[in-house]
């Protein structure tokens, strides 16, 4: 008994420190109506933005270590697209490269005395490590790491010709931007609470989701394309995309009413869901969160976009509270607000659903499948265009202006001590003016949607777009304007080999694009193949609108080694061949249960003409071609070279070839994962 009770008062002790604790951080039921909104302020911003930050950093992992992985092939010194040819420190100085390209890359060969290439590697390594310790440890998530990120990104962006001008490109830089702006300053502890200024932030993020989501919606019917307007899209999309999933075989077979049903479900959450994301209401903003989780996801599983569904994901965290992660527990009580508040949410969504239904014609036929049709013109859509446009302005105008004075208020009345509540007064002030800024430099590109609104912007709004534009703080976007592969089937370019002009001509196999008829679709997300991408719109238009098509074709005849490291070297020439050529092929999925895929057909294709004449190695045309783009101009020579850099940075990289780089970056997205999980196991 006696060791009982000696042990029952520091357990008892700890229980009324426990609920001492509790009662410190939970909101008073007595107390003012203010304290229990501040104490939801505070679980729902310090949740969200370091979910944010943490996701956002894991984004900027897979794009580095993505373009490391192939950077020697793409932008080496005899890469494809040659990084040398954009910074030119062989003819000019540093300085004037910096003053036309803003690339750190200007600068690091003469500091580091090393070549462009092992520059362009270093940079991309540095980010690839970087972002790592910055999704394993939060408290490194600050302003000078992201900024850091932004600049390093930014950089092999400038110098990446053609191979890395995608959205998703322009919206990670976007997305970097609004990091620096969330991110706190320093790793205390202290700096990684909720401040009031979150808030503003967050909100910037919303509007980036906002724009891109409702753009990529206006676009597919503005562009006037038969297959959106005919709700015919699905029934090409799956096939005709750049490098489909085994998944998207199977969606292509799809009846077609389930295939138009689904293309007007993607209307509805690009064009009408995005309204939600600035609700005052919880359920509608939930709503909208699963509803973009839900398309991303169902994007993923059907088709290769590298990082693109993943950081659009990344964005829907704005719309989550501390409730979301478990930081809070939702108020027992059912009050009058509460119940307003979802009969208001729930009837907005029944009016979304009600409506969208009747202007697509979404009708049960007999046979019980649903019929959907387009009930509205051209005309009636360009009208709703030039109304929600002005509107969506007003409505992103009054719900930041709100949203700063929120955060202004509990500055005022929730921050305690004199020295505290005005600097994160000063703070409010500062984020939102700045927030106002890039909210105005946003509306440029965001209006031309609707060319009199852009027109009516002020002219100072235009120069403070014209002033920031080079650096791609804001983006205009808009996905699958028009869709490819409606009429013959997907266009394909197929790269010909032979040592004799005559033939017989063999194929060059890419690992991701479809090429072989009886090679299965891959998942290769989130590793974005930047040659197999670029070979999918150079089939869309011709060979002379694509030079670095020609430099390929060099770099084969040459039989460059880290250029057939990009697609499969196991089945390419043991010697480089003297002739190569390509044709233009149009592909369709083969029937499931046909005869073709029977035979293990995953494909069937057809010959439609010469796509790039013959060339050899010696072509006076093709070597002054190559020439003349500065691929084959000699590279910048340092005065003290370096050679512990680059004897590491060839080590590093030799260490990954004959490794297939979507294994890496799943290895290396587990590793990162199997980290945290152990990490938060110990420290629970």
């Amino acid at each position: 008994m006696g060791k009982g009770g000696g042990k029952s008062k520091p357990i008892s002790v700890k229980v009324k420190q426990q609920q001492q604790q509790r009662k410190s951080t939970e909101p008073d039921s007595q107390g003012p109506e203010l304290d229990t909104a501040i104490w939801q302020f505070d679980c729902r911003t310090q949740e969200v933005r370091g979910a944010f930050l943490r996701c956002l950093a894991a984004i900027y992992f897979i794009a580095f270590l993505s373009i490391y992985l192939q950077a020697d092939g793409l932008l080496g010194n005899n890469g494809v697209a040659p990084a040398k040819s954009e910074l030119k420190l062989g003819s000019r100085k540093p300085q004037q490269c910096m003053k036309e390209k803003y690339s750190l890359l200007c600068i690091i060969p003469g500091f580091f005395g090393i070549n462009s290439q092992h520059a362009l590697e270093l940079v991309a390594l540095i980010g690839t490590i970087t972002s790592a310790v910055a999704t394993m440890c939060l408290h490194c998530c600050t302003v000078p790491l992201f900024a850091t990120l932004w600049v390093l990104y930014f950089s092999i962006f400038q110098v990446s010709n053609v191979f890395l001008w995608f959205q998703w490109d322009t919206l990670l830089l976007e997305s970097g931007v609004l990091g620096v702006l969330i991110a706190p300053w320093l790793p205390s502890k202290s700096s990684m609470e909720s401040k009031p200024r979150d808030l503003i932030s967050l909100w910037m993020v919303k509007w980036l989701l906002f724009r891109l989501m409702f753009a990529s919606g206006a676009v597919k019917l503005q562009s006037g394309c038969t297959a959106w307007w005919g709700l015919t899209a699905l029934n090409h999309h799956f096939e005709s995309q750049c490098i489909p999933t085994p998944l998207a075989y199977y969606a292509h077979s799809l009846p077609t009413w389930l295939l138009q049903l689904m293309t007007v479900g993607t209307y509805y959450i690009e064009l009408v869901v995005p309204f939600a994301f600035f609700a005052p209401f919880k359920v509608l903003k939930r709503y909208a969160f699963w509803l973009q989780i839900f398309f991303q996801l169902s994007i993923i599983l059907t088709g290769n976009y590298t990082f693109f569904n993943l950081l659009t994901m990344v964005l829907c965290i704005s719309l989550l509270d501390g409730e979301f992660f478990g930081f809070s527990r939702p108020s027992p009580r059912i009050s009058v607000s509460r119940i307003v508040s979802r009969s208001f949410s729930y009837t907005l969504i029944g009016f979304s659903l009600y409506y969208t239904v009747k202007f697509f014609g979404v009708s049960l036929n007999e046979d019980n499948t649903l019929a959907s049709k387009i009930l509205f013109k051209r005309v009636d859509f360009d009208w709703l265009i030039s109304v929600a446009i002005p509107y969506s302005l007003l409505l992103g105008f009054l719900t930041l202006g709100s949203t700063v004075a929120q955060s202004v208020v509990i500055s005022l009345f929730d921050v305690k001590g004199a020295w505290k509540k005005l600097t994160s007064l000063l703070s409010c002030i500062f984020y939102g003016g700045l927030c106002f800024c890039l909210f105005s430099v946003t509306l440029v590109p965001f209006t031309s949607l609707h060319k009199e609104t852009n027109r009516a912007l002020w002219q100072s709004v235009r120069d403070m777009y014209t002033a920031t534009s080079r650096y791609h703080v804001t983006s205009s976007y808009g996905l699958f304007r028009r869709m490819t592969g409606v009429e013959k089937g997907r266009p394909e370019v197929v790269l010909e080999y032979s040592d004799d002009p005559n033939g017989p001509w063999k194929e060059y196999h890419f690992l991701y694009k479809p090429g072989n008829t009886s090679a299965a679709p891959v998942f290769v997300a989130p590793y974005q193949p930047r040659l197999d991408w670029q070979m999918w719109f150079a089939a869309l238009s011709d060979y002379h609108d694509n030079p670095w098509m020609l430099a390929l074709t060099y770099r084969l005849l040459q039989g460059e080694k880290s250029v057939l490291n990009l697609i499969d070297a196991t089945r390419a020439p043991s010697k480089p061949p003297k002739y190569i050529r390509s044709s233009l092929y149009h592909y369709h999925f083969s029937k499931p249960n046909s005869q073709p895929a029977t035979k293990g057909e995953w494909w069937t294709r057809k010959r439609e003409k010469e796509f790039m004449p013959m060339f050899s190695k010696d072509h006076p045309p093709l070597v002054n071609f190559v020439k003349n783009l500065g691929y084959l101009d000699a590279d910048y020579k340092p005065e003290q070279p370096s050679e512990r850099i680059p004897f590491f940075l060839d080590k590093i990289r030799g260490s990954f070839v004959g490794t297939r780089p979507e294994f890496i970056i799943w290895g290396c997205l587990s590793t990162i994962f199997i980290i945290l999980f152990t990490s938060k196991m110990f420290k629970n």
